[in-house]
């Protein structure tokens, strides 16, 4: 790594910030790939750990919105092997790859970081339940998106947080109605793994961020919900 390479990014953060500070990140598609690709070109990698997990293999109808190539379709590959490809070759990184189905129940450390980048509330609800009161997960970070809707949800899970995370876990179609040829696009994608990042990135250097939040890309509209102050 030169000296200089992240020197314009100084004064928000340095690759060194993030030792000891691995993520898991679960879920490598739309969502997670950008985040990945986000997270790595930020300096992450470098002096920590990521470790990506999902059991899917790459289709067709992936390639607009996934950092994916035809011929890891044609070949049928694991998108934890083909995002991992990508993330090497663009940012020079290698990540820690699992194609097992993520639960929470796994043994060994899985934080301090996880990333949350499923498809559904039903796995999100199952793998909260598993890591709500385990020790080694300091903060969640919940990302969803249908259309042009973002939603990204951060837990302190030693800050009292669950309950209102607790109640988010709701239908999904409450927030994301849109027909099947509606779901996703690839500027959807960006800017949740734009507000991720900064997140993550806030969290590290121990500055304030939202509990909540949520945008439209279609109205740009944004809502944001405050973390309260620890009593």
């Amino acid at each position: 790594m030169s000296p200089n390479e992240f020197v314009r990014q100084a004064d928000l953060l340095m690759p060194e910030e993030t030792a000891h500070k691995d993520v898991r990140l679960v879920g490598i598609g739309s969502l997670g790939g950008a985040i990945l690709l986000a997270l790595c070109k930020m300096g992450c990698g470098i002096h920590n750990r990521i470790t990506i997990s999902d059991f899917d293999r790459c289709e067709a109808h992936n390639l607009p919105t996934q950092w994916i190539r035809r011929s890891h379709v044609a070949l049928r590959r694991p998108k934890v092997e083909a995002v991992a490809e990508v993330a090497e070759l663009v940012c020079e990184r290698e990540v820690v790859t699992s194609q097992e189905r993520f639960t929470g129940a796994e043994a060994g450390r899985i934080g301090p970081v996880l990333i949350l980048a499923v498809d559904s509330i039903e796995e999100r609800t199952s793998i909260w339940s598993n890591i709500k009161n385990r020790g080694d997960v300091e903060i969640l970070i919940d990302a969803r998106m249908g259309g042009e809707i973002v939603e990204v949800h951060s837990v302190l899970l030693g800050r009292d947080d669950r309950a209102f995370y607790e109640a988010t876990l709701h239908d999904p179609a409450d927030v994301f109605p849109d027909p099947c040829t509606g779901r996703s696009i690839v500027y959807t994608a960006f800017g949740a793994a734009a507000f991720v990042a900064s997140i993550y990135r806030s969290w590290v250097r121990g500055a304030p961020f939202p509990r909540s939040l949520a945008f439209d890309f279609g109205r740009f509209f944004v809502e944001t919900s405050a973390r309260p102050e620890p009593s």
